[in-house]
């Protein structure tokens, strides 16, 4: 009798031990929804933890593929080492809410590309559990943008043109709600940020009275719309408006033409008699030159001076860059050296040395232990560019520019960096040089013992390498210095030394 009464206790005690004992994660729910540049906290709900030291939190997308890590907290401390690139700095875990048992993970400025499925997994030591929710970001349609073009003396051509996300079907209508979509011609392309952009056109009679509507339908239902009143939209005083203001116009820049004129001949009188002496090497032949022809003169040089500043600027850059590298190393210092080092991919495949010269927009980390010669390339490759060696087996004179940077004395963000690398006669303007490696010059920036751990220095040159249009980028470190990039650069080099007994 006793025995049986102890299996009844058990048995009845045993859900409520079971229960207790269990760890577990739910959801507040399952679905979200947040548009563009917007953010977003993703919950999943857990058990009650005795210490907050013992807990992991892992979120994850896992759809779609491939899978990506989007913040990693294990044992109480946050750990940065998986993190995607594309969430580094907008995914965060609001830490407050551990305490509510609640896993909160703060999505901030969304993108398109950031819709799919994640993971929440929650443990407590070695006990967890998981769960799933899905984001969709949406991005509201702009108002519609409608223009009319006229085809021939019959016919009249409607457009109407909006985008967003997700797609969107245009559908259009006269009047009478007669649907007239299949006479549409509609065309999609995707924007830079994922949008949908839809131009859609639509041909009708130009002396029939209608109206038209064309409007932008998702998910069934009518997100943007415009009408379009025939023959209102086509009176002929349109026309001559445009033609009205395109006289205005004209007339302005007359106006301020002519005031251009005459402030440049009155400062040509005040300074006649200094720029006479100039004007009399200009026209030796001449001397009774008059005071139209010397302001005529004035005025080119001007102009002239105004075109060819730019280029001036470059080209004294470029020789101050010369003169700087020039120095480095000679033709037989480098033949020697070259000789000296291995190159390998990756996988370990031997390359060649002139490899190591990124393409176009491509960025190139060279890897290598201490000692292994990694700065005595990058002054090899800048030594060369200023062509103070005999040979360039590198084809690196065909660029415009090259820029050496020394990353273990770097001071400030990336351009502060490069400002203080280059020896110039006057301060860089850092807004110019900014200019000059973001644009379409075909240079070279190499940045030489770089570490990642310098915040200012590492953000600033992130933005760099999203903006630049042309410059190539190779950048040396050793081996667990620069992990980030490591992880998301496509070509990655060793630099070895080879023994003295291999030859040359």
């Amino acid at each position: 009798m006793r025995g049986t009464l102890v299996v009844v206790f058990q048995a009845l005690l045993w859900p409520v031990v079971s229960a207790s004992a269990l760890f577990t994660v739910s959801l507040e729910k399952s679905d979200y929804e947040a548009e563009l540049h917007g953010d977003v906290k993703l919950v999943c709900l857990f058990s009650k933890v005795k210490r907050l030291s013992d807990l992991t939190v892992i979120w994850s997308r896992v759809e779609p593929k491939p899978a990506v890590d989007v913040y990693r907290l294990e044992r109480g401390t946050e750990n940065h080492n998986y993190t995607s690139a594309a969430f580094i700095k907008r995914a965060q875990l609001i830490h407050e809410q551990l305490d509510l048992n609640r896993a909160v993970l703060h999505l901030k400025k969304l993108q398109i590309k950031d819709s799919g499925m994640y993971r929440c997994i929650v443990k407590e030591g070695d006990d967890g559990d998981y769960k799933q929710v899905t984001l969709k970001v949406t991005a509201p349609y702009t108002p519609v943008k409608k223009s009319t073009m006229k085809t021939d003396q019959d016919e009249v051509e409607l457009s109407c043109e909006s985008q967003g996300f997700p797609s969107a079907q245009v559908i259009w209508s006269d009047g009478q709600n007669t649907n007239l979509t299949e006479r549409s011609d509609s065309t999609t392309r995707s924007t830079d940020e994922d949008l949908f952009h839809i131009i859609s056109k639509l041909t009708v009679k130009r002396d029939l009275v209608n109206n038209y509507t064309c409007s932008f339908l998702v998910k069934g239902e009518i997100r943007e719309t415009v009408t379009f009143s025939i023959p209102d939209d086509l009176l002929p005083h349109s026309s001559a408006q445009h033609v009205w203001i395109v006289a205005v116009v004209l007339v302005l820049l007359a106006i301020v033409f002519i005031c251009v004129i005459l402030h440049w001949r009155k400062n040509g009188q005040k300074n006649r008699r200094n720029e006479s002496s100039q004007c009399a090497f200009l026209f030796p032949h001449s001397s009774s030159a008059t005071t139209d022809s010397l302001l005529t003169v004035n005025e080119n040089r001007s102009q002239a001076c105004d075109i060819s500043s730019e280029e001036t600027a470059e080209k004294s850059l470029r020789s101050a860059l010369i003169q700087q590298y020039s120095e480095l190393d000679t033709s037989a210092e480098m033949n020697s050296r070259l000789a000296s080092y291995a190159l390998l991919s990756k996988e370990g495949r031997s390359l060649n040395i002139s490899s190591i010269l990124p393409d176009k927009k491509e960025m190139i980390l060279l890897l290598g232990e201490p000692g292994c010669g990694k700065t005595s390339v990058a002054q090899i490759l800048s030594s060369c560019w200023a062509e103070r060696t005999a040979t360039d087996p590198f084809n690196i004179r065909r660029l415009q520019l090259v820029f050496q940077v020394d990353c273990s004395r770097a001071k400030g963000d990336f351009f502060q960096a490069i400002k203080s690398s280059v020896s110039y006669e006057k301060p860089l303007d850092v807004s110019e040089l900014r200019e000059t490696l973001l644009g379409s010059r075909d240079c070279l920036l190499i940045l030489d013992g770089y570490e990642e751990g310098n915040k200012d220095l590492d953000e600033t040159l992130e933005c760099f390498l999203t903006e630049r249009q042309t410059c190539r980028v190779l950048i040396t470190s050793h081996p667990g210095k620069c992990p980030a990039l490591e992880k998301n650069v496509r070509t990655v080099l060793q630099l070895i030394q080879k023994p003295e007994n291999s030859g040359s």
